[in-house]
Parts: C-alpha cells; structure tokens; sequence
C-alpha cells in the first residue's frame, strides 16, 4: 500500500510523539508499505521518513520548494519532489495513495487533514482516512467536530468521514484487516 501520512514538522515536537512517529515508520517499511508524506526533516515527518528508512522501507517526499530552499528537506529521501505551489503539494501527496493517516500535529496537518476529509464528504474519494489520536492528543478536536455533528454543521456522524485509532499499530491493524479492536471516536 502507498499510505500519506501527515504529522507535524516542528522541531519542538514533544518526544513522545516523534517515538509514535517513528513506530509508524518502523511498521510501515516492515509490511512493504510505501511512506508519502511532507520530506520534511524534523517533527513526526522527520521521526517517521528516518525510522521507515532506517528499516528498509521507502519513502517519497513532496515538498514546498521554499521549504526546500530553507534547508527542510529530510536529506536521505531519495524519491523526492518539489511542488512549486500548495496546492500542486497536496495534489502530489494523495497522488495514488490508497490511504491517508494523521499524527499529531498543528494548522498544516489540520488542514491537510479537514480537506481529505471534506473530499470524503462529498464524494471526491472514498480512501480511508485514519486519524491517530496518540495519547488523546486529538480529544478536543473530536469533541468538536462531535459537538459541530449535534449542532447541524456537520453532515454525518464522524465515523462516517474518519476512523480514530489509539496509535500507529492499529491504523496499520485496521488497514490490512488485522485482528484489532474497532476504531472509535473516543
């Protein structure tokens, strides 16, 4: 499987999730899955592009050429492109991915996020979208979206645009129809 996977790029990304990060890197080499994600070389999207290749796995980056230009670039991905605009960027990144996972992390990875999901909800896709709600880092953002479902802004229930696994072993579980416990929006 070719799996996006979005997550943070700061440096001051807390250790606990860079060790999630790279477990997911880690799982996905071992099952010859193929890593897209941002190319960048710190945050979840450097802990996770280092552990995947680190473990045999492969990885392509896509990324911003004025992050590129700044030096961001994970420096060992060797399948790399360089998107000129946003747009082409996020393009390039669902470009024949068969899912799309979601690490912690800020505006960017929410707004990669809300737009898979978006496409989901009026029929753009129908991909699998797993967000990984590490440590409950994702609590208040489910509590919102719940709440915007009671209220009338959100068409479906929340299970029906995302799944939400405790961590990287069960989006992977729940992908390849392992034996794992059913996702919630808990």
């Amino acid at each position: 499987m070719q799996l996006t996977v979005f997550g943070s790029s700061s440096p001051q990304t807390p250790p606990e999730h860079l060790a999630e990060a790279a477990a997911l890197g880690t799982a996905i080499a071992a099952r010859g899955d193929v890593l897209v994600n941002g190319a960048g070389g710190s945050g979840c999207m450097g802990a996770i592009t280092g552990a995947c290749l680190a473990a045999g796995g492969r990885v392509k980056g896509v990324i911003l050429r004025a992050f590129h230009d700044a030096g961001l670039t994970h420096p060992d991905i060797a399948d790399l492109h360089i998107a000129e605009t946003m747009r082409e960027r996020k393009r390039l990144l669902g470009h024949q991915t068969d899912a799309y996972l979601v690490l912690p992390g800020g505006p960017g990875t929410w707004e990669e996020f809300w737009e898979v999901a978006v496409e989901r909800q009026v029929g753009t896709h129908e991909r699998p979208l797993i967000l990984i709600n590490h440590q409950g880092f994702y609590d208040g953002f489910l509590a919102q979206s719940r709440r915007a479902h009671a209220e009338g802004f959100f068409y479906g229930a929340v299970e029906e645009l995302f799944a939400v696994v405790p961590d990287a072993a069960a989006a992977l579980a729940l992908l390849h129809h392992d034996d794992a416990p059913e996702p919630s929006c808990s």
